[in-house]
């Protein structure tokens, strides 16, 4: 429409008696605030995309850091009990003797089960098709990454640490890795499914705090151990979710807009995923 009354006018100046030069003057004048206003309008676009992201990425990092104060403090109270003198209350050594004091021979294998109950129950239901956070292959994807995080950062640090188990001989203590798997498994349970009812959560974590208790009544570990591993379940989940940016098998959102440009115009495409 404006380039047609640049046009009309130029043609009006003609008829007037007006040079062609000044025409060409007028045609080339509107192409060139057009510019300008197409290269400000570009600039601002782009403005706008860079703030959105940076103001996602400060909202994510928000919400992780919030996720992470407990995990962290679990993990700073495991290492106090590290720390302390082995005559004060929170000492690991006093802790472990009072635990393992109520039963002394007591024995069970159920901790070796428990710990992947949440996590086979989350899996399960996605399996089924109940709607979770995640469909079912992004639930698997998310499972398998926290699995690996979990797995390097619990066994790096056992193999740095090397301590000496409660049973003795062993150096492979600290930190819980049956814990780490548990919490892990609770934390992916409620991510997927805490949003139906909070007792679906308060179930996960009572499993895997059930799990660290066995573990000290077993004689396996040291309440710095189980305090440790949980922390470290906790956040290898947390971080997982934080870093999964492809969704994949969702279906994808095609836009199309128009485009004006200095001479014409186009069309964009725009691809969400």
């Amino acid at each position: 429409m404006f380039i047609g009354q640049a046009q009309a006018s130029n043609d009006f100046r003609k008829a007037l008696g007006d040079d062609d030069q000044t025409g060409s003057q007028l045609t080339y004048d509107f192409h060139l605030h057009t510019a300008q206003y197409t290269d400000v309008a570009r600039y601002w676009q782009a403005r706008h995309a860079q703030d959105s992201l940076q103001t996602a990425t400060r909202t994510k990092a928000h919400y992780f850091l919030k996720k992470a104060i407990l995990p962290t403090g679990l993990i700073a109270a495991g290492l106090v009990t590290m720390a302390v003198p082995r005559q004060t209350v929170l000492s690991k050594y006093r802790i472990h003797d009072t635990m393992h004091g109520w039963n002394p021979t007591f024995h069970t294998s159920a901790d070796n089960y428990l710990q992947f109950a949440p996590a086979v129950v989350t899996l399960g239901l996605g399996a089924m098709g109940v709607k979770g956070r995640n469909d079912f292959l992004n639930q698997s994807l998310l499972f398998t990454k926290a699995e690996l995080l979990m797995s390097v950062v619990v066994y790096g640090i056992k193999h740095a640490t090397r301590v000496e188990r409660p049973y003795g001989g062993v150096f492979t203590s600290f930190p819980s890795g049956h814990t780490a798997q548990a919490f892990l498994s609770a934390t992916f349970l409620a991510k997927e499914y805490g949003h139906i009812s909070p007792w679906i959560s308060v179930a996960g974590y009572a499993t895997a705090t059930g799990v660290g208790v066995l573990r000290m009544m077993n004689n396996k570990h040291w309440i710095s151990d189980v305090l440790a591993g949980a922390g470290v379940g906790i956040l290898s989940v947390e971080f997982v979710y934080l870093t999964h940016q492809h969704r994949w098998g969702k279906k994808r959102n095609l836009v199309f807009a128009p485009t004006l440009y200095q001479k014409g115009g186009g069309v964009s495409m725009a691809m969400t995923f």
